[in-house]
């Protein structure tokens, strides 16, 4: 008998009791959903998820069904556009009331208002990111959509994306190889993700692990990603303002490795993002560590990174960043003189204020960025006990990349330590920067300030070793 977290026993259905087979090449989604279903109209209940691999098109979670996937099990998503059917498309599932033309429609698993609804279990939900590659690149692949369809981008499935489920519980879990986003929570309230592995082929664009979009009350704990693309986001997207800010979360105790950032918050941030907490976090081998990126005219504000491990390198610029361990920006996406194809709020600057950055080592190949438009958008930003070691390890050139960024997208000069530009009241308190004495050439100054009132710095220490 599976145990529900609380420790309540309820009864258990396998889907093999509904002809479920674990062949690897059935489509199990009928089966499987008639699972989902029975135990959902029975007030709720465990659908166990046996040893072995099971295709499936889209599936749909209902409240108070812990989907339990049991030691060596895989559920794997089809890599056929037409079995993501379209009462599972995410506009009709929904009923309209998230209609997101900037992202894709389709998820694998996906759950509407089911509160309670779990995820648990030693086995693995893996997103076929093969399945949707059309050509392998030597840095980043090129994705495939459906014949007839739209670009790759605005194609490809979810993992898993669950919306207005209150009281979420995701644990232990492997999601494994993404075609798009693993796990995207929007609107889902007092939710735990709590010892789950993200692994992600380090290719796949936009293969992001966990991203968090307008919730509040959100934890996740004790956790590994190795994504692509983000390992852990936090959004407040334009088509989804009904359900307020992004707000009191806290990120602890994980393990990061990315193409592209390690923790973000912000690109899409229409909505405020506020009251985030990080600590305990251990970032290897990433394109960016802890990235504050404000656009599209929201704040993010209140939050605090201490007690950190970060190291950063550079990769091919065709993915965002420069090595950057701690990089907070203030922009406007597209440039307002030029309009935008996506939402209008692309045209709109964003803010950020009260950022604590604290007893954090970072070994990069890249200074720290505090970068604004004007200084009115970055303000009260604290770099307190920060010891950065910089030393070039890569082949890429130098770039300070401010994308997204449509006036101002890629500086091409060297690196500073600490770069603070166009930037309100940012404070360095016994920091410290080393260089390497075999690679110093490749940087600037200890600190670049230009355009920042109100900027100080005490106890600065620079070593050359």
């Amino acid at each position: 008998m599976v145990t529900q977290p609380s420790g309540q026993s309820m009864s258990t259905v396998s889907i093999e009791a509904y002809g479920a087979k674990a062949d690897g090449v059935t489509n199990n989604a009928r089966a499987i959903q008639s699972a989902i279903d029975t135990v959902a109209e029975n007030g709720g209940g465990i659908v166990l998820i046996p040893s072995g691999v099971f295709l499936s098109g889209s599936l749909q979670l209902k409240a108070h069904v812990n989907l339990h996937l049991s030691n060596g099990a895989v559920l794997k998503a089809s890599s056929d556009y037409e079995d993501y059917i379209s009462e599972h498309n995410i506009k009709n599932l929904t009923g309209g009331t998230v209609d997101e033309f900037v992202l894709p429609q389709r998820a694998f698993i996906t759950a509407f208002q089911a509160h309670n609804v779990v995820i648990s279990g030693d086995g693995t939900i893996d997103g076929n990111a093969d399945g949707f590659i059309a050509e392998r690149g030597q840095y980043i692949h090129k994705m495939r959509g459906p014949v007839g369809g739209r670009d790759q981008y605005l194609e490809r499935p979810f993992t898993v994306f669950l919306i207005e489920c209150n009281s979420v519980k995701i644990r232990d879990v492997t999601i494994k190889d993404p075609a798009f986003w693993a796990l995207r929570l929007t609107g889902c309230n007092n939710s735990l993700i709590d010892s789950i592995r993200i692994d992600t082929d380090l290719m796949v664009p936009n293969a992001d692990g966990v991203d968090i979009d307008r919730c509040q009350n959100v934890r996740i704990l004790n956790s590994e990603f190795i994504t692509a693309d983000d390992c852990i986001s936090l959004k407040s997207c334009s088509q989804t303002s009904q359900y307020g800010d992004v707000a009191n979360v806290i990120i602890s105790n994980c393990l990061m490795t990315s193409t592209s950032g390690a923790i973000t918050l912000g690109t899409e941030s229409v909505g405020d993002i506020k009251n985030v907490i990080v600590s305990n976090c251990i970032v290897r081998d990433s394109h960016r560590g802890f990235a504050v990126r404000a656009r599209e005219g929201g704040r993010i504000s209140n939050v605090r990174f201490s007690d950190c491990l970060v190291q950063t390198r550079t990769f091919s610029d065709m993915w965002w960043g420069h090595g950057e361990a701690l990089h907070v920006t203030a922009f406007s996406w597209d440039d307002p003189k030029k309009g935008t194809d996506g939402n209008i709020e692309r045209t709109y600057e964003g803010f950020v204020s009260d950022i604590v950055f604290e007893n954090i080592t970072c070994y990069s190949e890249a200074g720290l960025l505090t970068y604004a438009a004007r200084p009115e958008l970055i303000s009260g930003i604290i770099y307190r006990n920060i010891d950065l070691t910089v030393d070039k390890r890569s082949k890429w050139p130098a770039r300070i990349d401010l994308r997204p960024n449509g006036i101002e997208s890629v500086l091409h000069r060297k690196h500073n330590g600490f770069e603070v530009v166009n930037a309100t009241d940012v404070e360095l308190i016994d920091c410290k920067v080393r260089w390497s004495k075999e690679t110093r050439s490749d940087y600037e100054e200890v600190v670049l300030v230009s355009n920042s009132p109100g900027y100080s710095a005490v106890n600065l220490v620079e070593i050359v070793q």
